[in-house]
């Protein structure tokens, strides 16, 4: 009975034993085939390679910068991120202080250099009175054209005056010299008249004396008279030369004192029309400045990026404010491409794009294509890195559009996108392997 047991027991651990056996190969085939199958994957099969690059979305070419080319303090600002204006909405206020004040002083400049040219350019016509021009006549509600006016009135009535007493005085003077001349005149006839007498008495005497009719001193007292009445005569008419020579000189004075004046007043008209053409241009340039303290859209769309949020923050010249994106443009993604990825991308290649603004689970990656590529490294002066990249221009597909069209998503400038380039397809054993192999390929090159 004893020996039965003990058979029994031996047949059972010899069973026992087979068994192991069995799941122990069984076990092992199953690992063999496994790491075999494995390693024949990781051998053959191909997995797609991706080169990521971080992105945004942009929007192609027609968005507009809205700057301003002077710059100021910040009165007030009308808009947020993300507004919908309209083409000509006043987006932001300057402070226009400084430009009134300068366009005040401008003006009253203008003002009256105005009221002067019409003043200055009566005189130079001498005109009765001062024509104002049409421009100032409208303004005689402002003070200041009034007062320009009634000053300028003034100026050319006391001138008026002071020229026209002037004037009458050498014509006075050529008058009353003309008369003296008349004077003069009638004294050299008389006194002719008196020395032809004489003349003729002398002579007739002479000839008395000659037969013995007359007395010999009687001709001797005529020829002094005569003398007498010839030096006379010289006298005036030195006197009449004289006079004539005054005359002359009186309207030649007068005509002189005209000519003056409008030679003056004319260089005094060029003069001031040159500074009105100043005024003139300083006056517009001021209202342009005045008129660019009101930022208005360039067109309608939608406010993106907006700089400046406080009230009386300073810009600077030419400072980017924000930008108008406008509605139904084509939106691109705009992506840094790392320099260690270069040689394996290429326009054309297919990329997935990804939108983290989206929530991950409702966001697949879409379909896009690579359009654009710098041809040179790029370094960004606001990365304090300075790590330098290649930037990437990618838009969607027509698929990747009809995908979006067909779902709730929508992009908006500005959002970030993560840029997967599809650079080909390597095995397993590849993404182990190259940097293996690169690595001892650059042992055997080095000194």
């Amino acid at each position: 009975m004893s020996d039965v047991k003990k058979a029994d027991t031996t047949t059972q651990y010899l069973e026992k034993s087979v068994d192991d056996s069995r799941f122990l190969m069984i076990g092992f085939i199953i690992i063999l085939v496994v790491f075999f199958g494995l390693g024949t994957w990781a051998a053959v099969a191909p997995i797609a390679s991706a080169a990521h690059a971080q992105g945004k979305v942009r929007v192609e070419n027609n968005k507009k910068t809205v700057q301003h080319l002077q710059g100021g303090i910040v009165k007030s600002v009308l808009v947020r991120d993300g507004d919908h204006v309209e083409k000509g909405q006043v987006l932001m206020v300057l402070d226009d202080t400084q430009a009134k004040a300068q366009l005040e002083v401008i003006q009253g400049q203008y003002i009256l250099s105005r009221a002067r040219e019409a003043r200055l350019i009566a005189q130079r016509d001498q005109l009765e009175s001062v024509v104002f021009p049409q421009d100032l006549q409208d303004l005689k509600e402002d003070r200041r054209v009034q007062e320009a006016i009634d000053v300028q009135r003034q100026i050319f009535q006391v001138r008026k005056e002071s020229y026209e007493n002037e004037l009458a005085l050498y014509v006075q003077q050529a008058e009353q010299l003309e008369s003296q001349l008349t004077g003069l005149d009638a004294q050299r006839k008389s006194q002719e008249r008196l020395v032809y007498s004489y003349s003729t008495q002398l002579k007739d005497l002479k000839s008395l004396e000659a037969k013995g009719f007359a007395e010999r001193g009687r001709a001797r007292e005529i020829y002094r008279e005569l003398a007498q009445s010839r030096g006379e005569l010289g006298e005036l008419l030195a006197s009449i030369a004289s006079t004539k020579s005054e005359v002359v000189a009186s309207k030649l004075q007068a005509l002189q004192l005209q000519k003056e004046l409008q030679r003056e007043v004319a260089a005094e008209v060029d003069e001031l029309q040159e500074r009105l053409f100043q005024l003139v241009e300083q006056r517009q340039a001021l209202l342009d400045t005045l008129a660019r303290t009101q930022i208005r859209s360039p067109q309608s769309g939608t406010v993106l990026e907006l700089a400046v949020h406080t009230v009386g923050a300073v810009i600077g010249e030419g400072e980017k404010l924000m930008e108008i994106v406008p509605m139904g443009v084509r939106l691109i993604i705009e992506a840094r491409v790392s320099p260690i990825d270069i040689d394996r991308i290429a326009i054309g290649q297919i990329v997935d794009v990804r939108f983290s603004a989206f929530k991950m689970r409702e966001t697949p990656k879409i379909e896009g294509k690579l359009i654009n590529l710098s041809a040179d490294s790029i370094l960004d002066p606001n990365d304090s890195t300075q790590t330098p990249y290649y930037l990437a221009i990618v838009e969607l597909t027509e698929e990747g559009l009809r995908y979006l069209q067909g779902s709730d998503l929508k992009l908006v400038a500005g959002m970030p996108a993560e840029v997967f380039i599809k650079t080909g397809e390597r095995t397993l054993f590849q993404y182990f392997a190259d940097p293996l192999v690169n690595t001892v390929a650059r042992s055997f090159i080095e000194d």
